[in-house]
């Protein structure tokens, strides 16, 4: 049932990607996460009514909420940053690189945090999801006029700070779920944000998701229930499952981005993407094998 639910996990957060990379340029990656705080918290509660446990958010344990929350503010800055990310490069390229670089700073985390030492697998997996990395975001030379020959930074800059705090909410989250369900650990998680995004939007009203809800409304609405399916799906897995499992089988979203992205959005992959993206998955499958 965990694994099944990290993998569910992975799909529709692969597939959340797709359907907000198409929203309109007026939109920020604030109002993205605006309205999947607040979209997202309505369509949990009412999971939590419809399925009667919504009496559950009145019994948790101020330890766990302290965590919980502490998980939801960090992971909405990595979503800020993971937006912003894809607001300016390829949904082909942000996926594999947050992703990768997420499972090699959780297994160091874990190291850290929670005594749990690496193995000569995960170092050798760790090997080859940095040399996808490097594949993904590689780019020709270009010598035409205008061209400054920077790097991308929004290619592995971004996704990369997106990842450390990933993995620092991840955390977080995994010991705010020992004493708490899982519906009402994914409503705590959103009703975190939704409260820190409305009193933004009273402070500063160009944050407004009302400014550009008109023309992405649809897009937005549709992609913060998806957020909300998927962060359900994510504390089902952590609940079910040992989080060095969920940690692995969640990345597998860089698989199914690519495939989406070619299928849905016709982007086109060079060489190095592909080759890049093939490193990432089986370093990842090999940290998997021998976590």
């Amino acid at each position: 049932m965990g694994e099944l639910a990290a993998l569910a996990n992975a799909v529709v957060w692969a597939l959340t990607g797709i359907v907000l990379k198409g929203v309109g340029k007026n939109v920020r990656s604030s109002h993205i996460v605006t309205s999947q705080a607040l979209i997202g918290l309505a369509f949990l509660l009412v999971v939590s009514l419809v399925i009667g446990q919504i009496d559950d958010l009145a019994h948790l344990q101020l330890r766990s909420v302290l965590f919980l929350a502490g998980g939801a503010l960090i992971n909405t800055a990595g979503s800020l940053v993971f937006w912003l990310a894809l607001s300016r490069t390829t949904v082909s390229s942000v996926y594999p690189t947050t992703q990768s670089i997420f499972i090699v700073v959780s297994m160091v985390s874990g190291w850290l945090f929670l005594d749990d030492s690496p193995q000569v697998g995960v170092i050798g997996g760790a090997a080859l999801i940095i040399g996808g990395v490097i594949l993904l975001n590689w780019r020709v030379k270009d010598d035409s006029p205008g061209a400054t020959g920077r790097g991308h930074y929004a290619g592995i800059l971004l996704p990369a700070v997106a990842a450390v705090l990933w993995a620092g909410g991840f955390l977080s989250t995994v010991v705010g779920l020992e004493e708490t369900p899982p519906v009402a650990a994914a409503t705590i998680r959103n009703l975190v944000p939704a409260i820190l995004f409305v009193a933004v939007s009273i402070l500063f009203p160009s944050t407004r998701i009302t400014r550009v809800f008109r023309g992405n409304g649809i897009r937005l609405t549709v992609g913060a229930v998806l957020f909300a399916i998927s962060a359900l799906t994510f504390v089902l897995a952590l609940a079910k499952a040992s989080p060095g499992v969920v940690v692995v089988l969640i990345n597998t979203s860089p698989m199914f981005a690519v495939i989406l992205a070619v299928v849905i959005l016709r982007e086109r992959l060079s060489r190095f993407a592909i080759v890049g993206t093939a490193l990432s998955m089986a370093g990842i499958f090999i940290v998997l094998g021998f976590r």
